[in-house]
C-alpha cells in the first residue's frame, strides 16, 4: 500500500465529506443485493460505476484473467465524453467478487471501492482499493473472521491534521480515516463489524487491522431490558455509515438482534495529540507507586500524585490549546482524587493508569468539540484502538471514541431490501425498503407524539422520480431529523 494510497493532498482540509462524496453515500446505500454499484460523481464531471460479472463478459478482448473468473469492472465515464474500463485490482483471482460500494472523497480526489469476496473454501473477505483517476492503489484486506458470511460493506471518510510531539515545530500531518462497516454471521447471530483504516500523509499508519464488533457497545440499560419482538433478518444485514455533525466523526446505524433495537453510534477520531498525552500520563502514573503509597501515606499520597498528574498534563500537552488543556488537566486531577483508592483496590496501579488514559481521551475529545461541561464524566463512551503508527523507535496510537447516540425499537418492515439512513447527530433515522418500483419508508417520530416510528409512506420510482433521486431526497430528509 505504501506510496499508492498516498496521493492525498497536503492541503486537505478538516472536513468529512464534500458534495460529491455525499452523492456517493446516497447512491451507495441502496439495495444491498444489487449486482452493480450505483454510480457516483467524481471530479470534473466524471461518473464512476462498478459492475460485477465474469471477466469474459465484462472484458471480451481482455487477457488479465480467465474468462470465467468473477471480477469487478470499474467504468469511468469522463466529463470529456470518453469511457474507460478498469479491472478492480484484487478481483482478478478465482474468488467470487460481489456487493461493491463506492465512495468518492472530494477532499483528496480519490475513489474508494470496497467489496466482499468469497471462494470455494467459504472464505469471505472485505477488500478495499482506491483509484486516483489514473492509477490504482494496492488492494488491502480489512475483514476480520474470514470464515463467516458477510454483507455488503459500507464506507465513509474523515480527515484532520495533527502534530506529533517528536516532529518538527510547525509541521503538521494529514490523517485520513476510512470507516468500513459490514455485518457478518457469527455464532451469536448476525453482528455488525467496524474496521477503521488510518492513513497518515497517505501512508498506512499500521499494517494490521483491528476489527471491532459494534453490537457489544449497546448501553447496559438496553442490554438489561431489551425490546421484545424479532428483527427482520434483512434489516440485520443492512448497517450503514454516514457523516456526523462533527467533521472528524461518522454515525453508524444498525439493527441489533439481541436487544431488538435500531442503534445509532457516533465514532469519532479525537486529536492524535490527545492520544499522545494519554500515553504519556499513563507512563507518568506507572512510575508514581501510587497504590503502595496510599497504604502508607493515605489521602496525602492521592493528593500529591493527582496534583503531579495535573502538572504533567499541562507540561506535556502544551501543543493543545489552552482553553482545552486547562479543563483536561483539572479533570484528570479530580478523577484521580475521587477514584484512585477504588482503582488501586480493583487491580492495582494498572487499573489507575488504564482509567486515567481512557478518561483523558473521552473528556479531552469533549473539550476538543467544545462541549466539555463542568464535572463531565468519561464513563459514557468507549475508546477503541484504530491504528498504531511507528514513529522512530516508538509508536503513536490513533484512537476512536465511541458513543451511543440513540437506541429505539427496530421498526417492522415489509417485503423488499432495506436501507437505513441516519441523521448527523445520530438521533433521527429513516428505514426504507425497496420492492420493485415502490420505496416504502418510516421515519423516527416526534417524541411529543409518544411514538417511536411514523406510519409508513411510499414513493413511486418511474419517469417522474428516478431511483437515485428518491434515495437522495430520503437521505436529505433523514439528515434533517432530530
Amino acid at each position: 500500500m505504501k506510496g499508492v494510497l498516498s496521493r492525498f493532498s497536503n492541503g486537505a482540509r478538516s472536513q468529512c465529506i464534500g458534495a460529491a462524496a455525499m452523492l456517493a453515500l446516497t447512491f451507495g446505500s441502496g439495495v444491498l443485493q444489487a449486482a452493480d454499484s450505483p454510480p457516483v460523481l467524481g471530479k470534473s464531471g466524471d461518473v464512476y460505476q462498478v459492475a460485477t460479472g465474469t471477466y469474459g463478459d465484462l472484458f471480451p478482448d481482455g487477457s488479465q484473467a480467465s474468462a470465467d473468473a468473477e471480477v469487478l469492472r470499474l467504468e469511468a465515464r469522463r466529463g470529456s465524453g470518453t469511457v474507460e474500463h478498469h479491472v478492480v485490482p484484487g478481483s482478478e483471482s478465482d474468488d467470487s467478487d460481489r456487493t461493491p460500494s463506492l465512495f468518492f472523497d472530494a477532499t483528496t480526489g480519490r475513489l474508494y471501492v470496497v467489496w466482499s469476496s468469497s471462494n470455494a473454501s467459504t472464505l469471505t473477505r472485505i477488500n478495499l482499493a482506491s483509484f486516483d483517476g489514473g492509477l490504482w492503489s494496492e488492494t488491502i484486506e480489512v475483514s476480520g473472521n474470514i470464515y463467516s458470511e458477510k454483507s455488503a460493506p459500507r464506507l465513509a471518510v474523515t480527515h484532520d491534521r495533527f502534530e506529533l510531539a517528536g516532529g518538527t515545530a510547525g509541521e503538521s500531518n494529514t490523517r485520513t480515516v476510512l470507516h468500513v462497516v459490514w455485518s457478518e454471521d457469527t455464532t451469536d447471530g448476525e453482528k455488525v463489524m467496524y474496521a477503521p483504516v488510518v492513513l497518515v500523509d497517505g501512508e498506512l499508519a499500521s499494517t494490521w487491522r483491528r476489527v471491532h464488533r459494534l453490537n457489544d457497545y449497546v448501553s447496559q440499560a438496553l442490554a438489561d431490558n431489551p425490546f421484545t419482538g424479532e428483527v427482520a433478518t434483512k434489516l440485520l444485514i443492512a448497517p450503514t455509515v454516514d457523516a456526523a455533525s462533527e467533521p472528524n466523526a461518522v454515525v453508524v446505524g444498525f439493527a441489533d438482534s439481541g436487544t431488538g433495537a435500531l442503534v445509532q453510534l457516533e465514532l469519532s477520531t479525537p486529536a492524535t495529540e490527545l492520544a499522545e498525552l494519554a500515553d504519556s500520563l499513563a507512563d507518568h502514573l506507572d512510575s508514581s507507586d501510587l497504590c503502595t503509597r496510599i497504604e502508607t501515606e493515605g489521602s496525602d499520597a492521592i493528593t500529591s500524585v493527582a496534583s503531579a498528574a495535573r502538572h504533567h498534563v499541562v507540561l506535556v500537552g502544551r501543543r493543545i490549546r489552552g482553553r482545552v488543556l486547562a479543563p483536561i488537566a483539572d479533570d484528570v486531577r479530580n478523577h484521580l482524587v475521587v477514584n484512585a483508592r477504588d482503582l488501586c483496590a480493583e487491580d492495582g496501579l494498572a487499573s489507575v493508569t488504564s482509567s486515567a488514559r481512557h478518561h483523558i481521551v473521552l473528556v479531552g475529545a469533549k473539550a476538543q468539540e467544545g462541549d466539555l461541561l463542568e464535572g463531565a464524566a468519561g464513563g459514557d463512551g468507549h475508546v477503541l484502538l484504530a491504528a498504531a503508527q511507528e514513529v522512530g523507535d516508538d509508536y503513536v496510537q490513533h484512537l476512536a471514541r465511541l458513543q451511543v447516540k440513540s437506541e429505539r425499537v427496530a421498526p417492522t418492515i415489509g417485503e423488499g431490501e432495506p436501507t437505513i439512513l441516519v441523521s448527523p447527530n445520530g438521533t433521527g433515522a429513516i428505514v426504507v425498503w425497496e420492492n420493485g418500483n415502490t420505496l416504502t419508508y418510516v421515519e423516527t417520530a416526534d417524541a411529543a407524539a409518544n411514538e417511536t416510528w411514523s406510519s409508513s409512506h411510499t414513493l413511486q420510482v418511474g419517469s417522474s422520480l428516478s431511483r437515485s433521486e428518491a434515495y437522495s431526497i430520503l437521505r436529505d430528509r433523514a439528515r434533517s431529523l432530530e
